[in-house]
């Protein structure tokens, strides 16, 4: 799935402010933790502090800090704020995007799909964000912490190469 850069690095970055709401954090670290470079992640919490989700501050001791509950951060008013027209798109080519046109046979099937997916996010809030991404980790540390079934281990190299020889 591919979204908007923009987007994607504001939410990402809201997440990471959320989940420590007791320090600030400097542009070079969730710049690090997005994917992004220092000047794309600085223009993003720039105009995210202009609409009044985060506050900075300038100094050693500085960064940035978000100021409004999880819960009342909407991931749509978020994707108003930085993206000039939110975009989803399933699959791994954005190039091959094409508009569509009112008159093709198929535009109200995606109008009504689009639809169903703006409804959907304009429901969900950071915090819900936030709910998901801990139920994934915790998804993954039970299964990495689980011990393997009895019988699912997989033969080495090595011992796959013995079996053959030995069936000769």
């Amino acid at each position: 799935m591919l979204l908007g850069a923009r987007l994607a690095h504001g939410v990402r970055a809201l997440y990471e402010l959320a989940i420590l709401p007791e320090r600030r954090s400097a542009v070079r670290d969730l710049a690090q933790k997005c994917g992004t470079t220092e000047a794309i992640l600085r223009r993003i919490l720039l105009d995210l502090r202009a609409a009044g989700y985060l506050e900075a501050q300038k100094g050693r001791v500085g960064g940035f800090r978000l100021i409004k509950d999880p819960q009342e951060i909407k991931v749509i008013d978020v994707a108003r704020i930085l993206e000039r027209e939110p975009a989803l798109a399933l699959g791994g080519m954005r190039r091959d995007l094409v508009p569509l046109e009112p008159q093709c046979p198929t535009y109200l099937f995606w109008q009504t799909v689009e639809a169903k997916f703006l409804g959907e996010v304009s429901q969900a809030t950071l915090a819900d964000v936030i709910a998901l991404a801990r139920e994934a980790e915790r998804r993954r540390m039970t299964r990495r912490g689980q011990p393997k079934a009895k019988g699912s281990r997989r033969p080495t190299k090595g011992a796959k190469g013995r079996a053959r020889r030995s069936r000769r």
